[in-house]
């Protein structure tokens, strides 16, 4: 387990900062769909998961930044 902890310490602000560009390149993909063809519900719920995900990545990026400066 401490293992696992320092490989986050140590690499955690490159990870969330990763994961943020993708789920925004996720997100400007569903952008232009929506703009060009009318999708179902599954597809606007699932555009709804991946905001919420982008948003607890940011959290999660915060939170890494806190705790390298403490």
């Amino acid at each position: 387990m401490q293992k696992f902890i320092a490989f986050i310490n140590k690499y955690g602000v490159l990870f969330h900062g990763l994961s943020i560009l993708f789920w925004l390149w996720l997100i400007t993909n569903h952008v232009q769909r929506f703009q060009t063809e009318e999708l179902p519900l599954s597809k606007k719920i699932a555009f709804g998961g991946i905001v919420m995900f982008f948003f607890l990545s940011c959290f999660n990026l915060y939170r890494a930044l806190k705790q390298r400066k403490a």
